[in-house]
């Protein structure tokens, strides 16, 4: 709960969604006010058969939620995965070995020294390796045997101020530049690379040499190596919304190449890139054995001569078909085999033949171990695929990933159920399709399913709206789909869609802002297809048009201050050269004369100079600290004496600025009075500014809570950043307005204070996202007091009343969609706890405040 009067700085972070599982609040101005927070902590839910029941789902949740790598791993809807919470996450995104001896290289000379280049001469003084007098490796991205990949800095796109200026640098190793036809195999790779261009394939951008270094270059990539996320779920299998996003980017590639008459031929996880926006990008195509055929493009008869690499090492045994180790001519179902392999590691951890060579276990007759957990076509797809002879795997790609995403339709539980009916007796038809019946209710089951997974999908998407191309039309699918599954008028469908609406709103009026008029008309637009209501969108389209409308009247305003100025200058111009010719007319003009002149044009200079202050001092959202420094030294440099006349009414406009600036943007006023005292020591005006601190949970916030992220607070917390999540509820049934934690407290959370604080022991067998159970009341109280000190805002529970008026809402009821226990007519559910961000929020944004685990709230008499 927060005081309405509240002076304390709060930070809002609008842009951090964390799984972390929140608390009630409210702020304080004085120690004497009760301004206090209220959390959530859970009471003691205890269970041993769920437990057992879902000990292989904790063990999957814990894989993900404690893995280094969780921030980059890769989400089926195209955004990134459910991660830890901010101040657990491994905020280094990928490993980068260090190279061992035999891979690193000596800087290239050159014969064509250029000119001197700052960034270059500071490289080559620190001893960084340069390469081409263009490329400055800086660090080790992964090697091999083939050689290394480098980290560089592209010096051209450095001068054209291009904002990403890295390169990655794959550098041939001396065992493989050794070989006589090493230079041609790498140049022979740049060009295929470079004649496949697709998203989910690396882009190569060049092939060259520097002295004996021979190296090309690449896009570079921030993400991770397939083969470390699989090291990373050894034991589990990576998680199968990861796995099939996965697959379906690698075979997009292996299409795309093969229509081409591209054979990768050495397909394995080392050679596949994860990137941290969850696209999979595959890279050294044809680097391990070159297609027999030549390219379209190639006319040499000298370059159809087939080079097989597997000689210098260059082959992955593990990954290679009967027929590849056997040096065949290559094929597509070759790459194919290797696609079984690694499909089989994403989901086992494991290779499906423990890293036999094919030709080995083909000869001892092994076979893969059944993946159970998957349909029977995805196994069907994987199977056929890891076949020891070419004629009995797939026959394409394509053909695999039709296989393996092969789907049965909504109505085909219905047309089995149907087809049983008419195949039994006649009178027991009847029986069948009574609405009660346990024949119909598998297909309740189904849609109920089909829809729980719905809600979690929008529920991640929303949590971090992107608005990107991809985003947006994932939204627009799963809303279509479940528009055939629900009414138009069912609650979860109206409010969603609201939701979305509201989204859309705020990121329709930032475009605005920032004048980008052709995406918010786009955003308008797609804003449409979620709302029936028409004055919501007309808002919004007059926002536009008035802003448009403002733009073009600026602009005018522009063009006529400029021509203005443009004739002051000239008739400035004029009177120079006019005040010149009549002094080149006198013969000797006077000391006197001359002094004038001088004087004349010092007072001159300082006006100007002047008038930049004055224009500065134009205070309207800010003020440009460094312009206005670098103005007020040129008055004090021009005219010492005159300046200290003017310095009070400048020193005045600068408070007064501060002040007006304050009101909206506390923390950026307050750097403005740091700077200022710089620029004026001591100045009792600008030292007496007082800043009102912005409250985070400020009352204007009470009831949006469940609007987006602009409706949750959060307050600073000193050594992590920022408090919990809170909503601010509004006043009512004899409550003043207070903050509540929008969800349950997590384990992260605890755990968190337990590291700080020395309380008690981390929790590391349960999920991090989980909300916290099994704690005393005294723990609780600790944590409590924990957060107050850190926020310097006073942390507690809140009272049975003030928690049913937040749970209530403004319908004053309950929602029944709750994660309760239910055990009826075979339906299960209730028996696992869902984490803590997971759940229908009520009209005023909490989450999962009926269900999942019980809350301490304090009774009337305090207890």
């Amino acid at each position: 709960m927060k005081n309405p009067t509240d002076k304390e700085n709060n930070a809002v972070d609008n842009n951090s969604q964390s799984a972390d599982e929140t608390v009630i609040v409210q702020a304080r101005r004085k120690k004497s006010e009760d301004a206090t927070r209220f959390v959530r902590p859970s009471k003691v839910r205890q269970d041993k058969n769920r437990q057992d029941k879902n000990q292989q789902e904790k063990t999957r949740l814990k894989a993900r939620s404690e893995s280094p790598g969780n921030k980059a791993s890769v989400n089926p809807l195209g955004t990134a995965a459910e991660s830890s919470p901010p101040q657990q996450a491994d905020k280094t995104r990928f490993i980068k070995p260090k190279p061992s001896q035999k891979t690193q290289i000596k800087p290239a000379s050159t014969a064509h020294p250029q000119a001197s280049n700052p960034t270059l001469d500071a490289a080559k003084n620190t001893n960084k390796t340069v390469l081409k007098e263009r490329f400055i490796l800086e660090t080790v991205l992964g090697s091999g045997g083939m050689g290394v990949v480098y980290k560089a800095r592209d010096l051209l796109k450095i001068e054209a101020k291009d904002r990403d200026p890295y390169v990655a640098i794959k550098v041939l190793s001396d065992e493989f530049k050794a070989h006589p036809e090493a230079f041609i195999a790498l140049q022979r790779e740049s060009r295929k690379s470079q004649s496949i261009a697709h998203p989910n394939i690396v882009n190569v951008h060049d092939f060259d040499k520097d002295g004996d270094t021979v190296f090309m270059t690449m896009e570079f990539l921030d993400g991770k190596p397939l083969d470390k996320l699989i090291r990373q779920y050894k034991s589990t299998g990576l998680p199968h919304e990861d796995v099939q996003s996965i697959l379906k980017d690698i075979c997009a590639a292996l299409i795309y190449a093969h229509a081409k008459n591209i054979i990768h031929s050495d397909f394995k996880p080392g050679n596949i890139f994860v990137t941290s926006s969850g696209a999979s990008k595959v890279f050294d195509f044809g680097i391990a054995r070159a297609v027999g055929k030549a390219d379209v493009y190639e006319d040499d008869a000298q370059d159809k001569t087939v080079f097989d690499a597997s000689s210098l090492g260059a082959l992955t045994p593990a990954y290679a078909s009967p027929e590849m180790l056997e040096g065949k001519q290559p094929d597509a179902r070759d790459d194919i085999y290797a696609l079984g392999c690694i499909a089989y590691e994403l989901y086992t951890g494991k290779h499906p033949f423990n890293r036999v060579h094919a030709d080995e276990a083909q000869r001892q007759g092994l076979k893969p171990k059944r993946i159970k957990d998957i349909r029977k076509n995805q196994w069907r797809a994987i199977e056929k695929s890891l076949a020891f002879e070419r004629k009995s795997r797939l026959r394409s790609v394509g053909e695999f990933w039709a296989t393996f995403n092969k789907r049965y339709k909504p109505g085909f539980f219905l047309y089995m159920l149907l087809t049983l009916v008419l195949v039994g007796a006649a009178g027991s038809i009847f029986y069948y399709l009574q609405p009660k019946s346990e024949t119909i209710n598998e297909l309740a089951v189904y849609n109920k399913v089909r829809m729980e997974f719905y809600e979690n999908q929008i529920e991640s998407l929303l949590a971090k709206p992107l608005f990107t191309a991809s985003w947006e039309e994932r939204v627009w699918e799963i809303i279509q789909d479940v528009r055939k599954m629900l009414k138009q008028d069912e609650p979860w469908l109206v409010s969603t869609q609201q939701i979305i609406v509201n989204l859309y709103v705020e990121k329709i009026q930032a475009e605005i802002a920032d004048n980008n008029f052709s995406r918010a008309e786009q955003l308008i637009n797609h804003a449409m297809r979620y709302s029936n209501n028409k004055d919501t969108i007309d808002s919004q389209q007059a926002l536009l048009a008035a802003a448009i409308e403002k733009q073009d009247a600026l602009t005018e305003q522009q063009a006529l201050k400029e021509q203005e100025e443009l004739k002051q200058q000239q008739e400035l111009k004029r009177q120079q050269q006019a005040e010149l010719a009549k002094s080149q007319a006198k013969p000797k003009p006077s000391k006197q004369s001359a002094a004038e002149q001088r004087k004349r044009a010092r007072y001159s200079q300082f006006q100007a100079a002047y008038s930049n202050v004055q224009k500065e001092l134009n205070c309207q959202t800010s003020l440009n600290m460094r312009n206005l420094s670098i103005a007020v030294d040129k008055l004090r440099q021009l005219n010492a004496p005159e300046y200290r006349k003017r310095e009070p009414e400048i020193v005045k406009n600068v408070a007064a600025c501060i002040n007006k600036v304050g009101l909206a943007f506390p923390k950026r006023a307050a750097e403005m009075k740091k700077t200022s005292l710089r620029l004026f020591p001591g100045n009792p005006a600008i030292a007496a500014i007082y800043i009102t601190p912005k409250d985070a949970c400020a009352p204007s916030l009470a009831g949006l809570g469940a609007k987006g992220t602009r409706g949750i607070c959060r307050d600073e917390a000193a050594s992590f950043g920022s408090g919990p999540a809170l909503v601010v509820i509004p006043a009512g049934n004899n409550l003043q307005s207070f903050a509540i934690g929008k969800y349950e407290v997590s384990v992260a959370e605890m755990n968190r204070f337990c590291k700080q604080s020395s309380r008690c022991e981390e929790t590391s067998t349960t999920s991090a996202n989980l909300p916290i159970a099994n704690i005393s009341y005294e723990l609780s109280q600790a944590y409590l007091k924990w957060l107050s000190d850190k926020t310097q805002k006073t942390y507690r529970l809140p009272t049975q009343d003030e928690w049913l008026y937040a749970a209530r809402s403004i319908d004053n009821k309950l929602i029944p969609n709750r994660n309760c226990r239910l055990d009826s007519r075979g339906i299960e559910k209730g028996n696992a706890l869902l984490r803590a961000s997971l759940g229908f929020q009520n009209s005023w944004g909490l989450v999962n405040h009926i269900g999942n685990v019980r809350e301490w709230v304090v009774s009337a008499n305090g207890n």
